[in-house]
């Protein structure tokens, strides 16, 4: 089929079941094996990059094995509306499920550093879009009083999967090889690609509309600027030429993006949707979780790596009783906001990050395992709870139409939020530490390098609080069953217009 200037939206998922049908949980399973495998893939290469470098020969430039995966990963994902509406969902997840695992086999099969960051690459450009089309699917196989709930169950995989994926990593690498770091995610894939060729139905919002190659090209370039100079403004500094230069043109290229967005018919991704006041707040509210939780994941095991000479795989230890606690809170944060809005659960979550990083921010050197322990316990608590809730408001409060782009959106925006949290604050931590590098808890520089870590997440524990300020203006129960009621009645709408 050729697109047409006319737009023939459908919900083909319009007979899709509410109570007594078991296929919904049935594509949950699914969808979680390709998430899984997504997002541990962000954590679990990270402590095996010099052990690659090694191997490989080359210590220069083995950090793009990383960037190249993160900037592909952001590529991909402003395309996933169109596509997932186009084409539909199922076909998406099939397809970026098969380009994921491709990517991965030719990334175990690397014999050069130039190869193996294509294969990156390619497993980006199949991971990036396989998050948003897969939170879309969940999202609009339950009805609005239990997306909630849904999309808590499938957002465990995106807090178990960064905390198991530096042990998983650290175990490979040591007893392995680095090549499995790749390889296991070929038969898994394998596996995730027969089941949803069987298993999963062709549901969900249909359209047939031009491809905006303009907005695209514009969106893609702003987005590769922003987030390569992010992940290098730390090296060149924020005040050098280059960065600043690189910010002018990614800020301008976005500003473009969003002026051809409001004028063109089928835009790539719709910027009417940021004038819906709640869903713009989401966005806003979810920026800030991120940067609080990456600044923690980021920066805790730096800490207990340079001042307490732990192992990686020691550190990744301590992570998973914080995967854990946002296992059992994610679930309970969407079933809350079911119930009574987002603005209790996210305001609870933020309050639990906030204290995880002012306990953090106030260690010293030879403060016991347990304080740590009883932090990292509390992120987890807290990252569960404010942000299940704010995604499925932001999706809950926009018409169906828009589901694809804003699951595709909400990506983009924790993947920007993550890497200018973690820019800022590790300009912040090096600033601070003037040049100290400490080999220990008694080691020279060991009291400044520990006051520039508290800094930092002195630092993140503010970004919780403006966070949870803003969570306060999120919908309580009343406005929130209100919102539920006007998806519910869309739905019935277009399952009539189906019939």
């Amino acid at each position: 089929m050729t697109a047409t200037n006319t737009t023939t939206g459908s919900a083909s998922n319009a007979t899709s079941p509410h109570s007594g049908d078991r296929y919904p949980w049935v594509a949950m399973g699914v969808v979680l094996i390709g998430t899984f495998m997504v997002i541990l893939d962000t954590t679990i290469v990270n402590v095996a990059l010099p052990q690659i470098g090694r191997a490989l020969d080359r210590q220069d430039g083995i950090e793009w094995v990383v960037t190249a995966y993160l900037l592909a990963v952001g590529v991909a994902q402003p395309p996933t509306g169109w596509l997932a509406d186009r084409f539909g969902r199922k076909r998406l997840f099939i397809a970026s499920l098969s380009l994921f695992a491709l990517g991965s086999l030719l990334a175990a099969l690397s014999p050069t550093l130039e190869l193996l960051v294509a294969s990156r690459v390619l497993q980006g450009l199949g991971g990036g879009a396989l998050m948003p089309v897969g939170m879309a699917m969940i999202y609009e196989l339950f009805p609005p009083d239990r997306r909630g709930t849904a999309l808590g169950i499938w957002g465990v995989a995106a807090m178990a999967a960064p905390a198991f994926g530096p042990v998983i990593g650290g175990y490979l690498v040591t007893t392995v090889s680095w090549h499995w770091l790749f390889l296991i995610n070929v038969p898994i894939g394998a596996i995730g690609i027969l089941a949803a060729s069987r298993l999963l139905r062709d549901t969900g919002y249909r359209e047939r509309r031009r491809f905006d190659a303009t907005g695209l090209g514009l969106v893609t370039g702003g987005l590769v600027l922003y987030l390569f100079t992010f992940a290098r403004a730390g090296v060149w500094g924020w005040a050098s030429p280059l960065t600043v230069g690189l910010l002018v043109v990614g800020s301008g290229l976005l500003a473009a993006f969003v002026a051809w967005e409001r004028r063109v018919v089928h835009p790539v991704i719709d910027v009417a949707m940021f004038g819906v006041p709640i869903f713009s707040l989401t966005m806003a509210v979810i920026a800030g979780t991120i940067v609080v939780q990456f600044g923690i994941l980021v920066f805790l095991p730096l800490e207990l790596e340079t001042l307490r000479t732990m192992s990686a795989l020691r550190v990744g230890t301590m992570l998973v009783p914080m995967a854990i606690a946002g296992a059992i809170t994610f679930p309970l944060g969407g079933r809350l906001t079911d119930r009574i809005g987002p603005r209790v659960p996210v305001m609870i979550g933020l309050a639990l990050l906030g204290a995880s990083a002012w306990i953090l921010g106030h260690l010293s050197v030879d403060s016991p395992i347990l304080t740590i322990e009883g932090a990292v316990v509390a992120q987890g608590l807290g990252f569960g709870f404010a942000m299940m809730p704010n995604s499925v408001t932001g999706l809950n409060v926009l018409p169906q139409r828009f589901v694809a782009q804003a699951s595709a959106v909400r990506q983009l925006n924790t993947r920007v939020a993550a890497s200018f949290g973690v820019a800022v604050l590790a300009t912040i931590l090096a600033t601070q530490m003037g040049g100290v590098t400490p080999d220990g808890p008694t080691g020279a520089g060991a009291a400044t390098a520990q006051a520039a870590y508290n800094t930092v997440f002195l630092l993140a524990a503010g970004v919780a609080v403006v966070a949870g300020v803003l969570a306060a203006f999120l919908p309580g129960r009343v406005r929130n069953r209100q919102i539920q009621a006007e998806r519910a009645d869309e739905y019935r709408g277009l399952a009539v217009e189906v019939r």
